[in-house]
C-alpha cells in the first residue's frame, strides 16, 4: 500500500468512475483498475461494490476514504513544508568565552537579519568543553579560539587577537622592560587551565622551561581585569578586551622581553555534519565578518 495507491483510490472516489479517474490522472483504465485491486487486496477488504459494470463506494470504503484523506492531507503538508522545518529547528551554537564576549554578539546580530525566524541555542564554555560537545553531536557549529587538533573537525579561521601582558599603571612593570622570568615573579592573575588563553600562555612558557604559578585563577576575564586595575597582580589578556582599559589609563601593557603571543579564532564543525540552510547562512555570516576584517 503506497501513497500512489491512496492517490488513485481518492481520485476514483471523487470522480465516481474508473474512466474519469484515469483521465484525471493521465493513466489508462486498466492501470487504475489494477491499482484499486492491489489496494483492496492489501487492505484485505472490498472498498467498492461493482454493480452492472459500475462501481459504488461501499460503507467500508467510505470509512477507508476518511482515513485516506487525512493521511494524504498530512503527507501533502509534510511534503510542502519539509523545507520550512529547517528554519523551525534549533540551531545549536557553541562558543569560547572570549569569542562569546567580543565576536558572538556581532555574529548573532547579523545572522538575525538573514534568518530572523531560526531559533538559536548558545553554549559558552572552555575550548576543550566546546570541542567535546561538537564531537559528541551536542552542538551543530562552534566558534573556537586557538589550535584545533582533531582531524574530524573542519576549521575556518575568521579572526585573531594578540595576547598581551598587562598590569596596573602603578606597578613597577609599567615603567620598565622586564624579562619573562621576572614577569612570573609577580602575582599572576590567569585564566583557568583548559581555556585557549591559558593553554597558549603555558605553551610559550614551556618553550622557555618556565611554569606559571597563578595567585588567581578565573573563568571570567572581566574578573582578572578588575583585579589588575586594583594592582593585585599581572595578567595575560586578549588585546580586544584590554584595549579600552589601556585607553582609559586604568591598565597598561607591560613591556616583557621575548613576548609574542596570538590566538586565531575558528568557525568549526564536524566533517560529517549535514549543513542545513540556516547552518550555511551562519557560516556565510562568519566568513563575511572575516572578509571585512581583512
Amino acid at each position: 500500500m503506497t501513497i500512489r495507491h491512496l492517490r488513485i483510490f481518492q481520485t476514483v472516489c471523487t470522480q465516481g468512475s474508473i474512466t474519469r479517474a484515469a483521465q484525471a490522472l493521465y493513466m489508462t483504465q486498466p492501470a487504475v483498475s489494477h491499482a484499486i485491486s492491489e489496494l483492496e487486496r492489501e487492505a484485505g477488504c472490498e472498498l467498492f461494490d461493482r454493480i452492472s459494470r459500475k462501481i459504488y463506494l461501499n460503507e467500508t470504503g467510505k470509512l477507508f476514504l476518511e482515513k485516506v484523506s487525512r493521511v494524504l492531507e498530512m503527507y501533502d503538508e509534510l511534503e510542502n513544508g519539509a523545507r520550512m522545518l529547517e528554519e523551525q529547528a534549533i540551531l545549536r551554537i557553541g562558543s569560547n568565552i572570549t569569542i562569546g564576549y567580543h565576536w558572538l554578539p556581532l555574529i548573532m546580530e547579523e545572522f538575525r537579519t538573514v534568518c530572523p525566524d531560526v531559533p538559536v541555542q548558545v553554549s559558552v564554555a572552555q575550548a576543550r568543553e566546546i570541542t567535546e560537545q561538537l564531537l559528541n553531536h551536542e552542538i551543530d557549529l562552534a566558534l573556537i579560539e586557538g589550535p584545533i587538533e582533531q582531524e574530524a573537525l573542519v576549521r575556518i579561521p575568521f579572526s585573531s587577537y594578540r595576547l598581551i601582558p598587562v598590569c596596573a599603571p602603578v606597578c613597577a612593570l609599567a615603567k620598565r622592560k622586564a624579562g619573562l622570568a621576572e614577569f612570573l615573579e609577580y602575582p599572576l592573575l590567569l585564566r583557568e587551565q583548559g581555556s585557549a588563553i591559558r593553554d597558549t600562555f603555558d605553551s610559550m612558557l614551556r618553550i622557555h622551561n618556565l611554569t606559571a604559578k597563578p595567585a588567581w585563577t578565573s573563568v571570567n576575564s572581566q574578573v582578572l581585569i578588575q583585579a589588575v586595575e586594583h594592582n593585585l597582580g599581572v595578567s595575560v589578556l586578549p588585546d580586544v578586551l584590554a584595549e579600552s582599559k589601556i585607553r582609559e589609563g586604568t591598565m597598561v601593557q607591560a613591556n616583557v622581553n621575548k613576548w609574542s603571543l596570538a590566538n586565531t579564532n575558528h568557525l568549526v564543525y564536524h566533517k560529517d555534519k549535514f549543513l542545513t540552510a540556516p547552518m550555511q547562512s551562519w557560516i556565510r555570516v562568519v566568513k563575511n565578518m572575516s572578509e571585512r576584517a581583512d
